[in-house]
C-alpha cells in the first residue's frame, strides 16, 4: 500500500449531507436520519401545530387523570428542485368594455 493511498484513506473526504431529527414528546418517539449528497440541494422540516397535556390532581396531589393530545406531526425530508425556468409573465387583462350597461 503506498503512503498516498494510506493518507488518502484516513483523510477520507466526506461529500455527504447528514441530517438527524429526534423528536420526543410523552409516549411518541420519531426520528429521522438521512445521508445524501451534498449536490442535492433539500430541506428538513418539522411541524408540530398542536400538542396538549392536561392533567387533573385529587385533593391528596395524586394524578387522577392524564389526557394527551398530540395533532398532525410530521416530519419531511424533501430534495429541492430546480426551477423549470424564468417565471411566466402575468396574463393579459382586456380593456373592460361593458356592452350591457346604458346610462340613464
Amino acid at each position: 500500500m503506498s503512503i498516498k493511498s494510506f493518507v488518502s484513506k484516513v483523510f477520507k473526504r466526506d461529500d455527504s449531507q447528514k441530517d438527524y431529527v429526534k423528536v420526543e414528546l410523552e409516549d411518541l418517539k420519531m426520528e429521522m436520519v438521512r445521508i445524501t449528497d451534498k449536490e442535492i440541494p433539500h430541506e428538513v422540516t418539522v411541524v408540530i401545530p398542536r400538542v396538549e397535556i392536561r392533567e387533573k390532581y385529587d385533593g391528596d396531589g395524586n394524578l387522577t387523570e392524564r389526557e394527551v393530545i398530540l395533532n398532525s406531526i410530521t416530519m419531511v425530508h424533501a430534495p429541492r428542485h430546480p426551477l423549470a425556468g424564468p417565471p411566466a409573465p402575468p396574463p393579459e387583462i382586456p380593456e373592460r368594455t361593458d356592452v350591457n350597461f346604458r346610462r340613464r
